[in-house]
């Protein structure tokens, strides 16, 4: 959003075709956005495609001087003083000129990476390892929506040497349009599982979502795949003229994990990769997480950063909040947070982990309910409830929405099943259970805060 080196007013307004029709003939360019809302500074260039609330213009007065970039007269009901105002013939093809000048004016590596799961994570592991010796911009957590993407875009400034971009799949296009931003030279899916069929549909349509990252390399460039995901197996690599490169455990791959070990606040494997073995380190548990460190590492090496060196800038990697995060909370018992976000891919990992690091304490898992699954819900819900049932737990309590779902596709596992349908009735079972004798798997979606209270609650006892 703030450029750091401005663009020259005459060239903006070749680039956009535009002609100025009031106000300054000429004006500084600081920053550059595409909602009144994000008009927070002076010297803005605002694109202003829609104007449904008028009394926005407000926003324009206490930031002005600045410039608005107009195309239906309707929209602009007043001429501001200090306003620059441009017209345009064709708002859309004047906001994606400037979006395809601004992204052309830097050559540098931009990964863009997707996937079910992970792909936070990887994006995470990708910028810690970097950022110590280069200037790398990327997105903010998990704050990936398209309203985002001029606002990452425009961070990309002469400073800055890399950029790692998460490139979500809320519905089928989305990740090929922020490709039309980011315009990357490296792709990645870290896999594919399900989730977003509320607007996606079907799964093979949410599998084709994903291979938008096809079309979003040009076809060329490099894409970095997981070589044991089956879904992605599915995607057609036939017009793909770019370099493939793969990562993963159980089937040969270009970087390869074998020898893997739960060890204290971590995972240890060796990492093969032509011929030559490396020992490493991950903090965050599970297999999954190895997963994730195979693509970051095969990801930094693709633009010469050496894999002894990444593999120790690795081991002091930090995992954002919620994402497995181990506490010793509420009574002694330990915590296992993984209340970032939900689906099936997520939910076995974790219960891959509880397994592991439970195997000598009783076993208690609170499963939530998966957001965004449309009419598949309900049967995806009991197929999670028909997973979990292949989990020795002691204890499993479904909460949310399609907790009678889940329930209903556990019935037949050995331990005990709580059904849930309040943070009271949750509570009010789940308090009594824990001891210092028991581990604790907290499994939802932040987009469900009814949870929030009680999570940290639970946590808070962690000195």
């Amino acid at each position: 959003m703030d450029l750091k080196e401005k663009i020259d007013f005459s060239t903006f307004c070749k680039i956009i075709n535009g002609t100025v029709v009031n106000g300054p003939q000429s004006m500084k360019i600081c920053h550059v956005v595409n909602r009144i809302s994000y008009v927070k500074k002076p010297y803005t260039v605002l694109f202003l495609k829609n104007n449904r609330k008028k009394e926005r213009r407000n926003w324009i007065r206490s930031n002005t001087p600045c410039t608005i970039v107009f195309e239906k007269a309707e929209l602009i009901d007043e001429y501001l003083p200090n306003v620059t105002y441009i017209k345009v013939k064709d708002m859309e093809k004047s906001y994606w000129s400037f979006v395809r000048y601004y992204r052309q004016m830097y050559e540098i590596p931009v990964f863009a990476i997707t996937g079910t799961c992970g792909k936070t994570t990887v994006k995470e592991m990708i910028t810690q390892i970097l950022k110590e010796k280069h200037n790398v911009e990327a997105t903010f957590k998990s704050r990936n929506g398209p309203k985002r993407n001029l606002r990452y875009l425009c961070g990309i400034t002469e400073e800055t040497d890399i950029a790692v971009f998460e490139t979500p799949v809320g519905y089928p296009g989305l990740l090929e349009y922020s490709c039309k931003y980011f315009q990357p030279t490296i792709g990645i899916i870290t896999n594919i599982g399900v989730d977003h069929l509320q607007l996606c549909g079907t799964v093979e349509n949410y599998i084709q979502a994903k291979g938008e990252i096809l079309k979003g390399l040009g076809y060329k460039g490099t894409l970095l795949l997981n070589t044991d995901d089956e879904k992605t197996k599915n995607l057609s690599l036939e017009k793909y003229i770019g370099r493939v490169i793969t990562f993963g455990i159980h089937s040969p791959a270009d970087y390869q994990a074998s020898n893997i070990h739960f060890v204290p606040d971590g995972m240890e494997f060796t990492l093969h990769h032509q011929h030559r073995t490396y020992k490493a380190f991950v903090p965050g548990y599970g297999e999954h997480q190895v997963y994730n460190a195979l693509g970051a590492i095969a990801a930094v090496h693709q633009i010469g950063f050496g894999i002894d060196e990444a593999t120790e800038r690795l081991k002091l990697f930090k995992n954002l909040e919620k994402h497995i995060e181990v506490a010793n909370g509420y009574n002694g018992a330990m915590i296992l947070d993984d209340t970032w976000s939900s689906n099936p891919t997520s939910i076995k990992a974790c219960l891959e982990v509880l397994k592991e690091i439970g195997a000598s304490k009783k076993k208690i898992a609170v499963i939530g309910s998966i957001f965004s699954l449309g009419t598949q819900a309900s049967n995806l819900h009991r197929d999670v409830g028909g997973m979990i049932a292949n989990y020795e737990l002691d204890t499993l309590i479904t909460y949310g929405t399609f907790a009678n779902q889940v329930t209903e596709g556990a019935k037949g596992m050995k331990g005990e099943i709580y059904t849930c349908t309040t943070n009271e009735e949750l509570e009010s079972i789940l308090l009594p259970l824990l001891t210092k004798d028991t581990v604790l798997l907290l499994k939802t979606s932040m987009k469900d805060n009814s949870l929030k209270s009680l999570v940290s609650m639970l946590k808070d006892f962690s000195k």
